[in-house]
């Protein structure tokens, strides 16, 4: 429609006299209906500043930004005014769902389309998207800008870089048995990553399973647990925190100990306890070294077997009378082989700082870690695993 057709025009007319009248949104709908997207963008924009609420204001100006057309004056004006309310919803509500940041993408968006090129570029950095931020300062000539954002997307990369290859090498060394390598890449992880906190849970799931103090349960699905102890004292009562404990009556708490000097030395003495220990039948003063095969009592009630095994030896206790009958218990010094031949497992075990170790006994065929076959390395163990020694499974405790 040409100019003097669209201001003769009946719709036209009646634009003008809602407008006098001050009835905005029939003026709108009639600039429209005439052809006049000016008088329609104008109107649409004075709806928004009579907004009740925001709501109402965003949704005036998106009726102001879709009657701009292809006309670029009309547009930057709605879609400025547009992006701003957008962005201050979005500052307002707060930025913490997906949803809230594709609302706040939006605002960046249509900024740029208001030539609103700072803020836009502003509003994409917070949301982490530097590239698209130096694309909008570069399209306002803010060459500085420009470079500081492309500086920023580098280091971003980087570190996602740093992220992928740190997790990635943490589910390797968890699938080795390498724990303690892949909590290190898990605390990289963490560290490399824009929100840590899935990283930061995996860690303490890990740190929760993690064995540092020295001593592991092996617990067979078909027959008894075995403990195997990597510490310089085996502390035997009825304690529960002792190394070996006990539930009958006539122990004590901390009943006796076993000093681990290293190269198969193994020293008994009593701890204080009431009904004393004895060896060979004999109650023991001070420390008494355990040579051989022998057993000795705890009380009346408890009689503890051990043997000396291996090169150099490792002390291998069973409680052959009370409560606890059956119960064994295997200890070296940290950093000295423990053969499970013995006791049925083809498998060793050797401490490391506190950290058990697993590999294949002389006698094995095959050794499964959580379903990952092991060749002649050793895995480091830690709660929850699951060891398949031929045919015997073992659960870690």
């Amino acid at each position: 429609m040409t100019f003097w057709k669209r201001m003769m025009s009946a719709d036209y007319r009646a634009a003008l006299a809602a407008e006098a009248a001050g009835n905005i949104e029939a003026a709108a709908e009639r600039y429209g209906l005439a052809g006049d997207r000016a008088g329609a963008v104008r109107m649409h924009l004075a709806r928004a500043q009579r907004a009740p609420d925001r709501a109402a204001e965003i949704a005036a100006l998106r009726d102001g930004l879709h009657w701009a057309g292809d006309d670029p004056l009309l547009r930057r004006m709605a879609g400025s005014a547009l992006g701003k309310a957008l962005l201050a919803r979005a500052d307002a509500e707060g930025v913490a769902t997906a949803r809230d940041r594709e609302r706040l993408r939006e605002a960046a968006q249509i900024l740029a389309t208001g030539g609103e090129h700072r803020l836009s570029g502003e509003t994409y950095e917070r949301l982490g998207d530097f590239s698209a931020a130096a694309t909008a300062y570069s399209a306002g000539g803010l060459i500085d800008k420009v470079e500081d954002a492309l500086a920023r997307d580098d280091d971003r990369l980087r570190g996602e870089r740093e992220l992928k290859d740190a997790y990635a090498s943490y589910q390797t060394q968890m699938r080795l048995g390498r724990r303690d390598e892949a909590r290190a890449e898990l605390a990289r992880a963490a560290q490399s990553a824009p929100d840590a906190g899935t990283y930061r849970r995996l860690l303490d799931e890990l740190d929760t399973k993690l064995i540092s103090g020295g001593r592991v349960v092996l617990r067979r699905r078909h027959g008894r647990a075995i403990t195997l102890c990597g510490v310089s004292t085996i502390a035997i009562g009825r304690d529960a925190l002792c190394d070996l404990p006990l539930r009958a009556g006539g122990v004590s708490r901390r009943h006796c100990e076993i000093e681990v000097a290293g190269s198969g030395g193994f020293q008994l003495h009593d701890a204080g306890s009431r009904n004393g220990t004895a060896l060979g039948g004999l109650p023991i003063a001070g420390r008494v070294p355990l040579v051989g095969t022998g057993a000795f009592e705890l009380g009346d009630d408890t009689r503890i077997e051990f043997r000396l095994a291996g090169e150099p030896a490792a002390l291998h206790l069973t409680v052959s009378r009370g409560l606890d009958r059956g119960t064994e218990l295997v200890a070296a010094a940290d950093g000295e082989a423990i053969d499970l031949g013995p006791h049925g497992v083809a498998a060793e075990v050797v401490f490391k700082n506190g950290r058990p170790w697993l590999g294949k006994g002389a006698a094995a065929r095959e050794l499964r870690f959580n379903g990952e076959p092991v060749g002649a390395g050793r895995v480091q163990l830690v709660r929850g695993d699951l060891v398949v020694v031929d045919a015997e499974e073992l659960d870690i405790a």
